[in-house]
């Protein structure tokens, strides 16, 4: 297989950097400008069947939302799909929640119609200042290609509305946003290059990803990554930053490109199994330190040998510590993962400042991960330091994984926590520099008065 790796290697990167020529003019052109629809209050409401919904123009806008069984819903969007031009599903509303559940269940042609809306409430407007607010709707066009605002009847809009403009340059009218397909071919060749990367380094790999695809469609960009996670892992370097940071790019990009047709560009279709990506790899880690400690394998004396290892390790304080450390770093590494995960007001200040200095904001696993590669392990504890490498590359994949994301920010996100990772490394190093200067120069002043003060005893004597 490996001679067949090094001319696959360069046929891949051709086609990752053509795409991505190709992937950035299509994502221009779905977030390049923006409408901001009448306040709420000035729309129109609807009630048909049980169900209510706002429109403008020839628009349905879906938010407060009371489900009356899946089929009975189906047949109301279908209804709202033959009257209206789109339906604008109003983000991280009840719908919203709704909607993420039962949108892979719905026809295409129904999902073809239906695009995101970027709303705020007016409780929230009362919780966040405006530069939180304006880059929230900032972050929405960006990073989501979501098109549509609205805001509610509250003192503070008029003057959002007017920094979102200056931010965000003049709206347009509703009715002249206009979508730019991706060409079909492109998940297709995506899906090519993904099954002969694995085959070239596990070709059982391929097989399963391969099934995955005709099988379990929505599951196959994480079992992609998952698996990809692995051979990067495992295969290719877990101590080579440089190679590890080149393939998870790499490879996330044809993981990104599997996916890239309108369904998943605007938020339409989800991506199935994101925490088998989060925990696969870390678990795997595990596994193999607790193989390598305990010698076991799948024999009768395999097991008797890890048993007798594990009843004569002696526990000491710091081990039960650093175990219920890890516990606890696993559980917010699964629950921060979450699109729901609680945020506070202060992180969204440190989040949002980073997003206008860097465009592309740095993930916080990744930076964290970084210092495992720049640090020498402790003595007997070295599983430890290979978990938290594993989460780079699993947060890299992860990233890309985000398919409604435009794959220039998802690239530079990526470079963006090498470099600042970097920085910090730097930092980290002077300051040591400066301490170490510091304490030489203490310890010498120190030892010159120790010799001035012997010196006079010896006068004096």
């Amino acid at each position: 297989m490996k001679e067949i790796r090094k001319p696959l290697l360069l046929i891949t990167l051709l086609c990752v950097l053509i795409f991505f020529f190709y992937a950035f003019y299509v994502d221009y052109q779905n977030s390049k400008n923006y409408a901001i629809l009448p306040i709420e209050n000035q729309l129109q409401t609807i009630n048909q069947d049980g169900y209510s919904y706002y429109t403008y123009q020839n628009y349905a806008i879906l938010k407060d939302f009371e489900s009356q069984g899946f089929e009975i819903d189906k047949l109301f969007l279908k209804d709202l799909v033959n009257k209206y031009d789109y339906i604008l599903v109003t983000e991280f509303s009840d719908f919203d929640k709704y909607f993420t559940d039962i949108k892979d269940k719905l026809d295409v042609e129904v999902l073809s119609r239906m695009r995101y809306l970027h709303y705020i409430k007016s409780g929230e407007i009362d919780k966040f200042d405006n530069q939180m607010i304006v880059q929230r709707f900032h972050r929405a066009l960006n990073e989501r290609k979501i098109r549509y605002f609205l805001f509610p009847d509250h003192p503070r809009t008029p003057e959002l509305i007017s920094l979102i403009q200056k931010d965000l340059g003049t709206p347009v009218t509703i009715d002249s946003i206009k979508y730019n397909s991706p060409v079909s071919f492109i998940p297709w060749l995506g899906f090519i290059l993904i099954s002969l990367n694995l085959f070239a380094y596990i070709p059982l790999f391929s097989v399963f990803y391969i099934l995955a695809f005709l099988f379990l469609y929505n599951w196959s960009f994480t079992i992609a990554a998952t698996l990809f996670s692995i051979i990067i892992f495992f295969r290719i370097s877990k101590n080579n930053l440089l190679k590890i940071l080149g393939y998870s790019l790499l490879f996330g990009i044809l993981v990104f490109m599997s996916g890239y047709n309108d369904l998943f560009i605007f938020k339409l279709n989800n991506v199935r199994g994101v925490k088998i990506l989060l925990v696969v790899l870390p678990l795997l880690v595990l596994l193999k330190a607790f193989r390598d400690f305990t010698g076991f394998t799948f024999s009768k004396t395999g097991f008797k040998n890890a048993y007798q290892k594990i009843l004569s390790f002696k526990f000491h304080k710091k081990d039960i510590v650093l175990l219920f450390l890890l516990i606890f770093a696993g559980v917010i590494y699964i629950i921060r993962s979450s699109n729901w995960a609680f945020v506070s007001n202060l992180e969204r200040r440190i989040r949002d400042s980073l997003e206008r200095a860097l465009i592309a904001r740095p993930r916080t696993k990744e930076l964290i991960s970084y210092f495992f590669y720049y640090t020498a392990p402790l003595d007997r504890r070295d599983f430890i330091w290979d978990l938290f490498k594993a989460i780079l590359p699993v947060s890299i994949l992860d990233t890309f994984l985000h398919i409604h994301t435009p794959l220039n920010l998802s690239v530079l996100r990526t470079i963006n926590g090498f470099l600042v990772s970097l920085l910090l490394l730097l930092i980290i190093i002077l300051f040591e520099n400066y301490f170490s200067k510091f304490k030489t120069k203490h310890k010498n002043y120190e030892k010159k008065q120790m010799d001035e003060e012997e010196s006079n005893k010896i006068k004096e004597v």
